[in-house]
Order: structure tokens, then sequence, then C-alpha cells
């Protein structure tokens, strides 16, 4: 589970932000007075902040994303596209104790269309229909481990161990990084495959559940 340590920014830095950014988020647009502002620091990035737009004339969901140093926006789009963007820009910082935070936040803001991986640790991380059941509920609970760091394997990538919720079905599996932008001989492929900076790959995935009583998200929309 992502745990970010949003600040809510006062009403002046608030409104000369929300100027600063208005050509950039454009047609997107956010009434002054309306809106909600809240900051958070991210360990991978120096510069780039990762803000949360709230719009309080619209229901719930109504936040919008971007990472941002001044001159520099990419709003989320919940694609993989803005974070491999910044990465190259910032430039990421990957090292033992910022890949797994990567991964976190990576993970939750990153949702295909095919469904999302979500990265679940402890029991009270899985969301549950209301018909699921207690042995079900501890079946899961059993197999759920924290990210794990294992290094950097024979391919020069970090490799990180985690389980994960793809819509119905729960998951142990390998998360590799490119630690820096490089080519990988994939072995499956029998060719190279391009790695840009902080690039994700899942590998190794090890099927422990499934048909499990938990809620599959929908495809993303515009608030997530």
């Amino acid at each position: 589970m992502i745990d970010l340590d949003f600040q809510a920014l006062d009403a002046a830095a608030t409104q000369k932000l929300l100027s600063d950014i208005a050509s950039d988020i454009a047609p997107v647009t956010l009434p002054g007075g309306k809106t909600t502002v809240q900051a958070a620091s991210l360990p991978f990035y120096d510069e780039f902040k990762f803000y949360a737009l709230s719009d309080t004339t619209l229901p719930q969901p109504n936040t919008r994303y971007m990472l941002y140093k001044p001159g520099d926006l990419s709003l989320m789009n919940w694609t993989n596209e803005p974070i491999y963007s910044v990465n190259e820009r910032a430039p990421i910082k990957l090292d033992r104790k910022t890949c797994v935070p990567y991964a976190k936040f990576f993970f939750h803001y990153v949702r295909g269309q095919l469904g999302r991986f979500i990265i679940v640790e402890k029991p009270e991380e899985v969301v549950w229909l209301a018909n699921a059941n207690d042995k079900e509920k501890a079946e899961v609970a059993s197999r759920l481990m924290p990210v794990t760091y294992k290094g950097i394997g024979r391919d020069n990538l970090y490799t990180l161990t985690a389980s994960v919720v793809f819509k119905n079905a729960l998951f142990k599996t390998d998360i590799k990084i490119a630690p820096y932008e490089m080519d990988v001989f994939d072995a499956e492929l029998g060719q190279p495959e391009h790695f840009t900076i902080g690039q994700m790959k899942l590998t190794n995935e090890d099927l422990l559940l499934e048909d499990l009583n938990v809620p599959v998200d929908p495809p993303p929309g515009e608030f997530g």
C-alpha cells in the first residue's frame, strides 16, 4: 500500500500554483477558491513533488494528480508514460532504499485497461466483497508478504518480490526495475529488450489463489 505524507498548501500558495500551471494543464481547468492542493515529497526525486489537485465543485472522486517542479509538469493519466518521462528528466534516484517506495508508487498510480496490480502486504490492505468468508480471508492473509528487496540480479536489474492482487487472484511476483537505460537479454524472446531508467517488469509470477471475492476495478477514468 502506498503511504504518502501529503501536506495541504495554504490559499496563497494554492492560487500561485494554479496560476503557474494553468496553461500546462489546459484544457483542464481548476476553479480558483474551489480547488484544494496537497503536496508530497518522493524519496526517488530530488526536485519533483507529487501533487493532489481536488476540484471541490465536483462530487468525489474529484482529484487529479501531477508530478511537478516549477517549469516542468507531468499530469498523471493512469499510464506509465508520465512517470517514465519524469524518470528521464529528473532523473530518478534508484537504490536499495528507494526501490520499494518507487514500486509502491508506480503500481498505485498506473492502472491498465485490463486491470491493475495491487500490492498487498497486510490483511487489512485487501478489499473484500460482502460475501467473502473467513476461510478465504485467512488463506489470503497467510500468503501475504512485505515487498522485499532481493538485490541486483544477473540481468543487472533491481529485483523485488511482492504479493499482488490482479483482478480476483493473488500472485507472488518478482518486480524488475532498470537502474539506468539499458538492454537486457530476454531468454523467452531470444533477443535483447530495451529498458529506460526506472522501467518496470513483472516476472516469475506464481498464482497463489484465484476466484477471490474481491472487487475488480473497472478501467480507469479521468479520476482513477
